[in-house]
């Protein structure tokens, strides 16, 4: 009687606890990787509004040098560039002397650490970053 070879099977795909382990790992790489993306995201589109505030104060200084006073209103100025993707700049106070001038996050710009307005205050030239200082350097 010829003898019959047993033929075992290699076993295919996953079994559910490598499933699982592997889920396991994504998720908790995800949990950490995602809010740090968000954090710099959010960190890269505030120097948008820093380089906002900047050209703005380039152009005040550009219009008090022809006119002999800051400009009263954002219409005036020239060289602010292309309306901003994620932060709207505002002229908050002005008058012949100084201004001050401050960039709000949207909502999706917005960290949620207390840094969604920056402002810029000019008085008789000399700039300040008021109380949003700490904002500027994050």
């Amino acid at each position: 009687m010829p003898r019959t070879a047993h033929l075992s099977r290699a076993p295919r795909g996953f079994t559910l606890i490598e499933l699982a382990m592997a889920l396991a790992i994504v998720g908790i790489l995800s949990a950490v990787a995602i809010p740090s993306y968000q954090y710099s995201l959010a960190k890269a589109r505030r120097s948008e509004a820093v380089s906002a505030l900047t050209r703005l104060q380039l152009a005040q200084e550009s219009f008090r040098a022809n006119h002999g006073s800051y400009a009263l209103a954002l219409p005036l100025l020239r060289g602010l560039g292309a309306p901003l993707a994620h932060y709207r700049l505002d002229l908050v106070a002005a008058h012949a002397n100084g201004y001050t001038a401050r960039a709000t996050a949207l909502a999706e710009a917005s960290l949620g650490d207390g840094c969604h307005q920056l402002s810029l205050t000019v008085a008789d030239g000399l700039p300040t970053a008021g109380p949003t200082e700490r904002c500027w350097n994050r």
